[in-house]
């Protein structure tokens, strides 16, 4: 091939594939998830268009087949408006979505910043991503899509690197099947969502995954001179119990010690049960790994409050 050869790449106005919104780019958003999961780097299922939520419709609802969380997807065949974002707003706290996806033809400078914003001030179990929808063809060949990722959350790519390696995998589809075999299948997604908050902490953050007669997961920091295993999710007698390792955090003055090591402490008893079996560990030197049922302790913003004293404990060791 020459370069004269060369075809020349075209824009195609979007309407001219999808003449309507909802008739026609919603549907086939639906029938194509793979389009949206090459880019958001997803395992993406597309499960209904037009989901009720109050009195209006969410375009496409569906979940991440790796790590089971919720997505959404808000599309239009225009350039991004502030209907749309407060239509996006609406259906992520409708849904309770931990991913929320914004489609549209382009976006306006001001909006692709209220998505940074959200990503920058929101928990890591939300995220705003922005997916520019363009349309081109090379000469007289078929349309083609074109989807570009525009705005993601921070530390995206190593979050998904993380979620989808094999060992994660395997992991965390035992613990899961464990869940749902002892008739605990509600915890599934809460499970999952501080699997992934604790992940998105970097590249110091890491899982274990135990191998005994029921699976288990412990959370690892790994700090300049010293790692922490902050917290773990087992069985006790058939049930889930998250237990918070406060001797795994001390490790006898090798680890977090003084107000650090105080200020971690505290934080988790903000956890639903932590601080009725906490007793006093700090008069202990810290020899104590209370346990707590793990249904009542990651409801009500119990992940966000593991995450965020874990997080503390991570500035602390770097």
């Amino acid at each position: 091939m020459t370069i004269s050869t060369l075809g020349r790449l075209e824009a195609v106005a979007p309407r001219e594939v999808w003449p309507h919104e909802a008739a026609d780019l919603t549907p086939w958003l639906l029938e194509n998830p793979e389009e949206l999961s090459s880019v958001l780097g997803m395992d993406l299922e597309l499960e209904a268009a037009e989901h009720p939520v109050g009195g209006f419709s969410l375009d496409l609802l569906g979940r991440d087949r790796v790590t089971g969380e919720r997505v959404i997807v808000e599309n239009q065949l225009e350039g991004s408006d502030h209907g749309h974002l407060g239509q996006i707003l609406t259906y992520a706290a409708g849904t309770n979505a931990t991913n929320v996806v914004w489609l549209a033809t382009n976006f306006r400078p001001e909006h692709r910043a209220a998505l940074e914003w959200l990503n920058e001030r929101t928990n890591a179990s939300t995220r705003f991503f922005a997916v520019q929808l363009q349309v081109v063809r090379i000469g007289s060949s078929p349309a083609a899509p074109l989807l570009t990722l525009v705005v993601r959350p921070n530390d995206w790519e190593k979050v998904v690197r993380a979620s989808t390696s094999p060992a994660r995998r395997r992991g965390e589809e035992d613990l899961v099947s464990e869940l749902e075999r002892v008739g605990q299948g509600d915890l599934v997604e809460p499970v999952r969502q501080l699997l992934h908050a604790h992940l998105a902490l970097g590249d110091a953050a890491s899982l274990y995954w135990g191998e005994g007669r029921q699976p288990s997961v412990t959370a690892v920091l790994i700090g300049t001179r010293v790692s922490l295993q902050p917290w773990t999710i087992s069985f006790i007698a058939g049930q889930a119990a998250l237990s918070v390792n406060y001797e795994y955090v001390y490790k006898a003055g090798k680890g977090l010690t003084g107000e650090p090591m105080s200020a971690f402490a505290q934080a988790v008893q903000g956890i639903a049960g932590v601080r009725a079996v906490s007793g006093d560990a700090e008069a202990l030197d810290w020899r104590r790994r209370p346990s707590v049922p793990a249904g009542p302790a990651l409801a009500g913003g119990g992940v966000d409050v593991l995450t965020r004293a874990v997080a503390a404990a991570q500035a602390a060791i770097a």
